[in-house]
């Protein structure tokens, strides 16, 4: 017997068993024969059966006929499809259909399969429980003898779980792929094996640029020993996570960069490199570093609002304290008229606190009266109502109401509330009680009523006893002048006829009274001059000043004479005055200044004047002897010298003379000095100055004058 093997792939048969001797042979031989073919089979069908139940073990197997009919499914088929094998025998193979694969790709297997060939392919199944799962699947035909598959059979092996790994591995590959971050690999040297898009966006390399060269490449300088100290953590199993640093790009600009990075192990866990999830934070640090200075300002601004909210407290709380201790009671009110200010000094002048009331009741309410303390203060007119209008004013108004039954006189003084931009808000008043002032002033006006009367009184009896003085010092000066001429002219005979015969003892005596009548008549006239002056009339007139002072200096000329006299006498302003009184103020003054600096040389005399005060003050200034400022309150009285006589003469009324025309002027008159530094004489009038001429544009400035000789009397000297 032989055993005929299939003629080609996928097709076998089994010969049936052919006698190789005759029948003849005997009995023996052909049952022989017969047992040993059935040996055989026995044989093969054993071998079939250990090797379908090794392939059953081993794989997934199932038959169908050419129609797709499943015939036979084995225990993994059924554990891999969830399917029990009667729910699978007679079925369809559609049963297993996922839908993943297109007709197409079913219409190509049998295209295979039917022309007798074996189909090998990867095929995605669905399960009873609709999970899904991949067999790696060959699928064998088996053929007729006419060459006609008659059944096929697929042997499968499961492949889900690689699938899903590579599903996962394409879609992690994906994602590192389209990653906007740096995804890198390296091994354990530091060496570059993988390379995203994400990396060239950040760094500026392709990956051709960049896989197998060093890490160290995207160091910047100052920062090399990064890498070894991460390795050497990756090689501890460590990880690194949000590593913050710096890195250069291809350009070479340093970027700032978030780095985590992790171990990768192969697949028995041996660590064979490291990746590298780097994302460019340079925008992020650059917004913190923005934030930090904003934070940093509004930190600032924070404080700097603290600081003046304590200090706004703190104001508000001195202002607080201020109304409180204020002894004048202020009102505020805003552009309704609702008070928003009203101190305790308020309540204790007006008696009432604020009331909510329109401005029209105010009157009414608080009992504001006129000066005449009977009719109601006009409510339009009120100091609060008109500063709420934008008007400033002060008033006296009389106050009465129940708080104050005897009442009170205030004295009130309102002006707007503004913001800053200029914009009325309200109005505020302040006042005080003035009661007492008001009956002071009642005192007052009595006092002084009666005071001007009693004044008026005796400047009569003052001018009726001047009068009468002015009238008996005349009198007794006319009446001295025969006596002392007959006590001259005797005095003169008795020289001229005995005079030769006469002791000298005698005729000194004689010089001796003949001196004393000539100062006794000067004094009388002086005496007379001064008279004059207090009984003289007044008329004022504008008086040039310059031509007084000519006029005094000519007369003046005799003094002059043999001297050296330097003339300092400014541009005078034109004066109302008295213009005969004046000129004797000056004779008297310029007089003085000639007499005093005779031992000179030379004698300086100057004339000025300035303002002060919006008064004309002139100035005689000499450089003659001077005197000492503690004896200045004896200048301007009668009789009063400050030299000897045997030095300088004079009466001692000269000066009284000039204070007596000053007053009667109105105005004052004084004097400044230092012993042998000369001295000067200031006067001013009460009248203003008449407008000045125009060669007066410098009144200050002193000019030397010439002035002619003439012949003219010295007048008063003090």
């Amino acid at each position: 017997m032989k055993r005929v093997t299939a003629s080609r792939l996928g097709r076998a048969r089994i010969a049936s068993p052919v006698a190789t001797g005759s029948l003849g042979s005997g009995q023996s031989d052909a049952a022989a024969s017969t047992a040993r073919d059935t040996a055989e089979r026995r044989n093969a069908e054993q071998a079939l059966r250990e090797q379908k139940y090794a392939l059953d073990q081993h794989a997934i197997v199932a038959t169908t006929d050419v129609q797709g009919t499943i015939t036979y499914v084995n225990d993994k088929f059924c554990a891999i499809s969830k399917y029990s094998r009667d729910e699978l025998l007679g079925q369809n193979h559609r049963i297993l259909n996922s839908g993943h694969h297109p007709k197409e790709f079913f219409q190509q297997i049998y295209l295979v399969i039917a022309n007798g060939h074996v189909w090998r392919g990867e095929i995605c199944n669905r399960a009873k429980d609709d999970s899904i799962y991949w067999v790696d699947t060959t699928i064998v035909p088996f053929l007729e003898a006419n060459g006609k598959p008659r059944q096929y059979m697929a042997i499968r092996a499961d492949i889900t779980e690689r699938k899903r790994a590579e599903e996962a591995r394409e879609r992690l590959a994906a994602v590192v792929e389209s990653s906007d971050d740096a995804i890198i690999s390296k091994d354990l040297n530091g060496t570059i094996n993988t390379w995203n898009r994400g990396a060239e966006k950040i760094f500026g390399y392709a990956a051709s640029d960049v896989v197998g060269k060093p890490m160290r490449m995207l160091f910047p300088p100052e920062r090399v020993n990064e890498e070894s100290d991460i390795l050497a953590r990756i090689r501890r199993d460590e990880s690194v996570e949000h590593f913050e640093t710096v890195r250069v790009r291809k350009n070479g600009k340093e970027i700032d960069v978030s780095v985590t990075i992790s171990p990768i192990k192969d697949s028995s866990g041996v660590i064979v490199g490291a990746s590298n999830v780097a994302r460019d934070i340079t925008e992020r640090k650059q917004a913190e570093e923005r934030l930090a200075g904003q934070a940093e300002e509004l930190s600032r601004q924070a404080e700097e609002l603290l600081r003046s909210r304590l200090a706004l407290e703190t104001q508000t709380l001195m202002l607080q304290s201020v109304l409180d201790s204020m002894a004048e009671g202020l009102v505020a009110a805003d552009e309704q008229g609702r008070f928003i200010i009203w101190n305790p000094a308020a309540v204790k002048i007006l008696g009432l606190e604020a009331a909510n009331l329109s401005s029209q009741q105010w009157t009414a309410h608080y009992g504001l009266f006129l000066e005449d303390m009977v009719t109601p203060f006009p409510a339009d007119q009120l100091p609060l109502a008109r500063a709420i209008r934008g008007e400033s004013c002060t008033a006296e108004m009389f106050v009465r109401n129940p708080k104050l039954e005897q009442g009170a006189w205030i004295e009130v003084g309102g002006g707007p509330l503004k913001d800053k931009d200029g914009v009325v808000r309200g109005g505020v008043v302040a006042f005080r009680d003035i009661t007492q002032r008001r009956a002071d002033e009642r005192e007052i006006r009595k006092l002084n009523d009666e005071l001007e009367e009693r004044v008026a009184q005796r400047t009569a009896q003052l001018a009726t006893a001047n009068q009468e003085l002015e009238a008996f010092t005349y009198s007794v000066s006319h009446d001295l002048r025969a006596p002392l001429r007959h006590i001259g002219g005797f005095s003169k005979i008795l020289i001229e006829d005995f005079g030769p015969g006469m002791p000298p003892e005698a005729r000194n005596h004689l010089g001796r009274i003949e001196d004393g009548v000539h100062r006794m008549g000067l004094l009388v006239d002086e005496l007379l001059n001064l008279a004059r002056v207090g009984r003289h009339a007044m008329n004022l007139q504008v008086t040039g000043l310059n031509a007084v002072v000519e006029e005094v200096v000519s007369l003046l000329q005799p003094e002059v004479a043999g001297r050296a006299v330097t003339w300092k006498i400014a541009d005078l302003p034109s004066v109302e005055c008295d213009p005969i009184l004046i000129k004797q103020v000056f004779q008297n003054l310029i007089a003085n200044a000639l007499k005093f600096s005779r031992a000179r040389e030379p004698a300086v005399i100057e004339i000025s004047h300035e303002r002060k005060n919006g008064q004309t003050v002139i100035a005689v200034r000499d450089n003659g002897v001077g005197f000492s400022m503690k004896y200045k309150d004896k200048l301007f009285g009668v009789f009063q010298r400050l030299h000897r006589a045997e030095d300088f003469e004079g009466t001692g009324i000269g000066l009284a003379t000039v204070k007596r025309i000053i007053h009667k002027h109105g105005g004052r008159v004084w004097a400044e000095a230092e012993p042998d530094k000369g001295a000067t004489f200031y006067f001013m009038l009460e009248a203003e100055a008449a407008p000045a001429k125009p060669e007066e544009a410098h009144p200050d400035a002193a000019r030397p004058i010439a002035v002619e000789q003439k012949t003219a009397a010295v007048g008063a000297q003090s």
